[in-house]
């Protein structure tokens, strides 16, 4: 039997250079409390993993008592991306697997184009027709709170 694969995807420009971006999403350490903010309550790598050693695991666990085991699984400093997936489930999705691209915006220097494509399958026992949507709105306000953090330091410089 073929499992069931969804995929999401959104994107934005950011207002920063890629190499200020890139500094931030590398570290997926860094990246966590921007995506959740208030939300995550404890995070880091963890088995001896760092933002230097790839593969890497990281864990977090938030507010809600949620947490995930995730691994940082590729990383190209030359393309600006960091492939991360899941071990276990979180949310109702497994088999999880995200990236985070960074790709510089050559009419503006100053600008970063991010894409966030997400794969995953639905763990058993939910519902694909409530999961889907809900992962797809998470990705938009993950990539919106990226946005919004790098405005917010524009401002702020």
């Amino acid at each position: 039997m073929i499992d069931a694969r969804y995929h999401v995807y959104d994107s934005a420009v950011l207002d920063a250079p890629i190499e200020e971006v890139w500094q931030e999403v590398r570290d997926i350490t860094k990246l966590i409390p921007v995506v959740f903010g208030d939300n995550v309550r404890e995070y880091g790598y963890v088995e001896g993993g760092s933002a230097e050693k790839v593969p890497s695991r990281f864990a977090f666990t938030l507010v809600s008592g949620e947490s995930s085991l995730e691994e940082v699984v590729a990383r190209s400093e030359t393309e600006h991306a960091v492939t991360y997936r899941i071990h276990g489930q979180i949310f109702g999705i497994e088999r999880y697997t995200g990236t985070y691209r960074l790709r510089r915006v050559t009419t503006e220097p100053d600008k970063t184009f991010l894409e966030f494509p997400r794969e995953f399958g639905v763990a058993a026992g939910h519902d694909p027709a409530q999961v889907v949507p809900a992962i797809a709105a998470l990705t938009a306000k993950e990539v919106a709170a990226i946005k919004a953090y790098f405005a917010k330091r524009r401002r702020a410089a």
